[in-house]
């Protein structure tokens, strides 16, 4: 019988945002709460009912699924080849409790927490927190996030199944700011809390009618769960007091930052206040101007310092949804390198003087932002590449040096090499393993050449022993031996963990999917 709250279509083909993936599929379903307007924990119950129905309709067929939210990643890690799609962006209600929902020994207040359905955008999650709001009604709480991605128009199921990071330097991902989650399987309805530190009182878990397992394994596995061990339905996030960003963009000689790279000590690196700790911190650099010029190459750099945010303040938002005016500017500088790569080097350029204007709001408050101002750009950019290799702190140089290097040979890539920072994951899975991690992205202009270059990257690394582990919803290319060496016996208790929340094999093979069965996590 139809299901009036799931929109159906058949033999269809899933694109993810930036359209560089397309697969063809059994089914697309969409699923909606039944009141939308109108959040409660029983409707909750409802939908977390419905997408169970979802699960058993599926291993009935003899289908895989996958749980997808904005479509954001790079990577085929959301696609299953003749599956079912279930698409979750449709739910997105957020919920606060009271001092009585809360564990005698939870080591946060009430005041921190915010209960997100899966689909929720963390732009709307910034807005949420940030500003009054039906959610937060009259209420003098101001709270923000630690970090989250550069791009706000993913959902947070979607964040927690790759392992999203910001470069706020001393935090770590997005999974770091989560204190509990509802996880949904064919037969199990599970609210999962660490047994180290519980949240919420017993009792909470029923009135999403869940069971309780506080297990802090279980949870590290479901931190970043690749979408393999089930639905995530809801996440708690946990949020710190609402503050302001004061963003400066300068260039600086490779020479002089190479220091700050490697260690995240400023001192003596150009920056504007060397003598204050930035919040985040991030740098791009052209590979091919890293290569000729060396120590004298520019580097675009990008340091916000963390600022006190006024209790009256109201932020303004200005969020995008769809593609606008200007979002298709990299596919047209790619189609001109397709036609002449001689125009390679005047194309990033180009891009790079756009995108990348020196700025400064040093003594400036007015210009100052809080993090849902500051990282408001949601749109898809079409034609673009992303590649995400996550490396120890102290190898970021050297590591950046190698891939220009590996440029040399792809040098009609029309890429920038950019350096983001994150403290260690808690996740089994998370590709941040390192303490701390710089992650470097391959930037640019998705072409033959770029793709190869990604390639080339992950090689060269492997032959010169350089440890790495790469972003799972990024193009990575990754293989069972790869993930391997990433993640040693991680891999091992990450896999024991899937088979206690999926006990039944058929319902793994499921919740798998090509590019699950290639890295060995289907075991």
């Amino acid at each position: 019988m139809p299901d009036n709250f799931i929109d159906v279509r058949n033999a269809a083909n899933w694109v993810n945002h930036h359209e560089n993936v397309t697969v063809p599929v059994a089914k697309i379903l969409t699923v909606r709460n039944e009141t939308p307007q109108t959040a409660s924990l029983n409707g909750m119950k409802a939908t977390s009912a419905r997408l169970q129905q979802v699960i058993r309709d599926a291993l009935a067929a003899g289908k895989r699924l996958r749980a997808v939210g904005s479509h954001w990643s790079f990577s085929d890690i959301p696609a299953v080849a003749n599956g079912w799609i279930v698409e979750t962006n449709k739910l997105d209600w957020r919920f606060v409790f009271g001092a009585s929902d809360m564990h005698a020994n939870a080591g946060v207040t009430h005041d921190e927490l915010l209960l997100c359905q899966c689909g929720t955008l963390v732009a709307r999650i910034n807005e949420t927190l940030e500003s009054p709001n039906s959610v937060f009604p009259n209420s003098q709480r101001r709270r923000a996030l630690r970090t989250s991605g550069a791009s706000n128009g993913q959902t947070i199921g979607g964040m927690l199944g790759t392992g999203v990071h910001g470069s706020a330097i001393d935090v770590g991902g997005i999974e770091t700011q989560v204190v509990g989650l509802q996880l949904l399987t064919a037969d199990r309805n599970m609210w999962i809390e660490r047994a180290s530190a519980p949240v919420m009182k017993d009792s909470f878990a029923a009135r999403l009618g869940a069971e309780l397992i506080r297990d802090d394994n279980l949870f590290e596995a479901a931190l970043v769960s690749l979408g393999a061990l089930g639905i995530v339905h809801a996440v708690m996030v946990c949020s710190t007091g609402r503050y302001l960003l004061n963003s400066s963009l300068r260039r600086i000689r490779y020479g002089r930052i190479k220091a700050a790279l490697n260690s995240l000590d400023f001192r003596g690196s150009g920056i504007p206040d060397e003598n204050r700790r930035p919040y985040f911190f991030q740098a791009i650099v052209d590979p091919d101007d890293l290569w000729e010029e060396g120590e004298r190459a520019k580097v675009f750099c990008t340091v916000r310092y963390k600022e006190v945010c006024p209790p009256g303040y109201l932020p303004k938002y200005n969020l995008k949804k769809e593609n606008s005016d200007g979002t298709d500017l990299p596919k047209l500088i790619g189609d001109i390198i397709k036609l002449d790569p001689a125009f390679r080097d005047l194309a990033t350029w180009l891009l790079m003087e756009i995108m990348l204007k020196e700025q400064d709001e040093t003594g400036k408050p007015e210009k100052w932002k809080t993090p849902g101002q500051a990282y408001t750009f949601t749109d898809a950019r079409r034609g673009v590449a992303s590649s995400g290799f996550g490396v120890p702190l102290a190898q970021t140089s050297r590591a950046l040096e190698m891939m220009a290097d590996a440029f040399r040979a792809h040098k009609k890539a029309g890429v920038v090499l950019t350096c983001r920072y994150a403290q260690k994951s808690p996740a089994i899975m998370g590709f941040t393993r390192y303490d701390p991690t710089c992650i470097i992205d391959i930037d640019g202009i998705d072409s033959t050449a770029t793709q190869k270059l990604i390639k080339a990257v992950a090689l060269k690394f492997e032959a010169a022993g350089m440890p790495f582990a790469m972003h799972w919803g990024k193009t990575n290319h990754l293989t069972k031996a790869r993930v391997r060496a990433a993640f040693g016996g991680n891999v091992d208790r990450w896999n024991a963990a899937r088979r206690i929340l999926l006990p039944n094999q058929a319902e793994r093979d499921a919740f798998s999917n090509d590019f699950i069965d290639a890295a060995g996590l289907n075991a």
